[in-house]
């Protein structure tokens, strides 16, 4: 049998929660429609967490999440009923090494920029950013309980409790080319090579409306061993250690560039789901490492802890 929700009334709780990523906006959905009043608490100017896109050079980058899936209806629902048909689905395979194309259950983008997503679904939620917290338990002078959706590692410094789990890291880089659908992109999204340097590279040519005309470009996440080995330097630094490795694989002439930037996640995944140790009264943990780094799995995580979770005092 699955988790009966418990659906007791929360009129007049006081709930904060920490990060404005995915799992952050629906567990605040959940709660307001239980009639909490709910404060999201996001430390950066913007929100979405990893779920991130990046106006560059005239283009619209996802240098985070690349696409969302829907599996799960109660996903589909919530991202359909708050996007509509700014919703696109990615048409193009994805390959493996051998060039054989992945199982698809559907690979979907938000039109202008999947930071969007987080964006459409937080409409009508408090939240309070550039709010940097230092100890969330000083938050309880203020409200009733503290829900924290920050990775764990952080999440366990605000809570000031000693637990390690470990996060994989990504560094990221975006490369810009002269010309349009240049070398391997027309016909193929991406290309996944997981446990290898180049672990991911992606054309978001193929994201309406996304590119300027007259250019194509390439999105690369680099693998675990990769990314931990140069973690440290400085993101600028990141397009020359993979600039060779993309034109190669994509057939892209070097003299085509035409820019490049790079970005650090620092905390990017999970490699298997956390079990969180008990917390102490009134804070709280959710978040996509009790489930799977993936935007959907952030979103659920979110929003069956709003749905399970009694909140006594």
């Amino acid at each position: 049998m699955g988790v009966v929700p418990c659906m007791n009334d929360l009129s007049g709780k006081r709930i904060a929660i920490i990060g404005a990523g995915l799992a952050g906006i629906a567990a605040a959905r959940g709660l307001v429609q239980r009639g909490a009043a709910v404060t999201l608490l996001e430390k950066s100017r913007g929100f979405g967490g990893r779920c991130a896109s990046k106006r560059w050079e005239g283009h619209v980058i996802d240098h985070g999440a690349q696409y969302f899936t829907m599996r799960d209806e109660r996903f589909r629902e919530a991202a359909t009923a708050a996007c509509g048909d700014a919703l696109v689905r990615l048409e193009k395979p994805v390959r493996d090494e051998n060039g054989r194309e992945l199982p698809d259950s559907g690979r979907w983008i938000h039109r202008d920029g999947n930071s969007r997503l987080a964006r459409e679904l937080a409409k009508g939620i408090e939240i309070r950013s550039e709010c940097q917290i230092d100890d969330a338990r000083t938050l309880l002078a203020e409200f009733d309980h503290v829900v924290s959706t920050a990775p764990w590692p952080q999440t366990a410094r605000l809570f000031g409790i000693e637990h390690a789990f470990d996060h994989i890291p990504c560094l990221a880089v975006a490369l810009a080319y002269h010309g349009e659908w240049i070398g391997r992109t027309r016909e193929t999204y991406a290309f996944s090579h997981p446990g290898t340097a180049l672990a991911w590279t992606a054309c978001e040519n193929h994201k309406p409306g996304r590119i300027a005309p007259g250019f194509t470009v390439l999105v690369a996440h680099l693998g675990e061993a990769f990314s931990r080995e140069h973690l440290e330097k400085p993101p600028a630094e990141y397009p020359a250690l993979v600039r060779s490795m993309v034109e190669e694989r994509w057939e892209i002439p070097a003299e085509a560039f035409a820019g490049a930037f790079g970005h650090r996640w620092r905390l990017a995944r999970v490699d298997a789901p956390l079990i969180a140790p008990a917390l102490p009264p009134r804070l709280h943990f959710v978040g996509d490492a009790l489930r799977r780094s993936r935007v959907e799995d952030a979103w659920l995580a979110g929003h069956e802890f709003a749905q399970n979770t009694s909140f006594e005092s």
